[in-house]
């Protein structure tokens, strides 16, 4: 199983925010995001999506950082 993390900015009282992509092997990826608070339970919100949903997914945010050229 392969993953891709990357680290979001940082924000007040956050340890740290970060989005995963794992590839599950069987045609579909999740996407996984992390939120780690200092004194409060830790937020996870994983999303799954077949090839093509995550293309499109890709596509968008290609699209939005093209807009701002």
């Amino acid at each position: 199983m392969f993953q891709y993390q990357q680290v979001a900015l940082t924000e007040p009282k956050v340890i740290e925010s970060s989005l995963a992509i794992t590839d599950n092997h069987d045609g579909t990826y999740t996407i996984t995001a992390i939120k780690q608070f200092t004194r409060k339970k830790d937020q996870e919100l994983s999303m799954k999506f077949t090839k093509n949903g995550l293309a499109a997914l890709t596509g968008y945010l290609r699209m939005l950082t093209e807009v701002d050229k």
